[in-house]
């Protein structure tokens, strides 16, 4: 069975119009009809950075075993080529990455994706600093592209399916939404009477523009499921929450991107074909369970410690596969010791965050979704919530985090 991995960078719930989430969700067509086709997981938890949360997908491992916990650069610690990652463990499948990678660290090379088992990579090391002008590298050369790079990944994602022997795993990386903000080409907008691909100026408030970029992503992931045979397991997911620019009411500026409140870690699942059921799926999952879950359709057992298999809620079930689930970031990147680490960890209706050398915070998430009230200073041993409290602390020390 083929699958496919679809990334978006920087982006929450509030930007995709299915979640009915934010005030105003950008226009995004094709990811809807994927969500209506499917799975939509509403529950779902990321890092609140890319590099973490793509170490997570790719190896179904927490960060704090791999050592990534930060964004990667040349300066610092990447992931480890002892790793062991999709491509590796999904035996016999050809593979192949478009668009963003941004796992090499220093003195990784160019070719640190194929290196760590990809077949074929075609697209950007990392962060790009224009979306028409930008250093593109192909199985570790590298040259300048004036090719919109939200195009290109699709371009080369297109040119994988084509050329690939089934059974493959394709893992597109998007880099949209992800700053620079820009104004999208012409022709790329996913609804004929949108207000943000249409309208966008480059003077235009951040949040359009952001929204832009998305519905001309939402465009080219339209194109390239159209390439993808009918049967093939199509996963979308974003790599973090929403950037600050782009974040509006009623989510917080200041919870987004870069933290491990839920603006910065709840981010849209979406899981459809393969036989997969239609539907909304409320269960605690991870960016780690996505290792686990192509293993099981692949039937390949998968022994990463972190990672449970999404299948059957895939297949129709309610049953709950977790207690709870955790994110996390620290720095530096390495083995530790860290100079910061928070960590978080929620059950089906609390929440803690527990951070270096400040006061745990402590939410109820069914009354306080946007977390505004801080319940750790009223709680003590005659608090009703005191059980609950130290039952997420008891998930991070049995983790080891604690």
């Amino acid at each position: 069975m083929c699958s496919s991995d679809l990334l978006a960078d920087d982006l929450g719930v509030d930007m995709v119009s299915c979640y009915a989430e934010g005030s105003a969700p950008p226009c995004t067509p094709n990811i809807d009809g994927l969500a209506a086709r499917g799975l939509l997981f509403r529950n779902a938890w990321t890092n609140p950075w890319c590099s973490p949360t793509r170490s997570q997908l790719l190896t179904g491992r927490y960060g704090f075993r791999t050592g990534i916990g930060q964004a990667v650069n040349n300066k610092n610690q990447g992931l480890p080529l002892s790793e062991f990652i999709l491509p590796e463990f999904l035996t016999g499948y050809a593979s192949s990455i478009s668009g963003k990678w941004h796992l090499a660290g220093q003195g990784q090379g160019k070719n640190h994706p194929g290196k760590s088992g990809f077949g074929y990579h075609a697209g950007s090391m990392g962060n790009i600093n224009d979306y028409f002008n930008w250093q593109k590298v192909i199985n570790g050369n590298e040259f300048t592209s004036t090719v919109y790079a939200t195009t290109d990944c699709a371009d080369e994602a297109i040119q994988a399916v084509l050329a690939m022997p089934e059974p493959w795993f394709l893992y597109a990386a998007f880099h949209a939404p992800h700053t620079p903000l820009h104004v999208p080409p012409k022709g790329l907008c996913a609804c004929p009477t949108s207000s943000n691909c249409d309208a966008a100026q480059s003077n235009s408030p951040k949040a359009v523009l952001a929204k832009a970029m998305t519905e001309a992503m939402d465009t080219e992931i339209g194109r390239l499921l159209q390439s993808i045979p009918a049967d093939t397991l199509v996963i979308f997911m974003g790599d973090n929450g929403t950037g600050t620019l782009a974040t509006e009411p009623p989510f917080d500026k200041t919870h987004a991107k870069g933290t491990l409140y839920e603006g910065g870690v709840n981010v849209p699942l979406i899981i459809a074909g393969a036989g997969t059921v239609q539907g909304e799926c409320l269960a605690l999952v991870s960016s780690t369970d996505l290792f686990a879950t192509l293993g099981d359709l692949a039937l390949v057992p998968s022994l990463a410690e972190d990672s449970v298999s999404l299948v059957p809620y895939m297949l129709g079930s309610k049953k709950p596969r977790r207690s709870s689930v955790y994110a996390e970031y620290f720095t530096p990147n390495g083995p530790g010791p860290w100079t910061t680490h928070t960590r978080a960890v929620r059950n089906d209706r609390y929440k803690l965050i527990r951070s270096t050398a400040v006061p745990d915070e402590f939410y109820d998430l069914q009354n306080d979704p946007f977390e505004q009230v801080d319940l750790y200073p009223s709680l003590g041993p005659g608090s009703p919530l005191w059980a609950q409290y130290h039952s997420l602390v008891a998930e991070l020390v049995k983790l080891g985090v604690g």
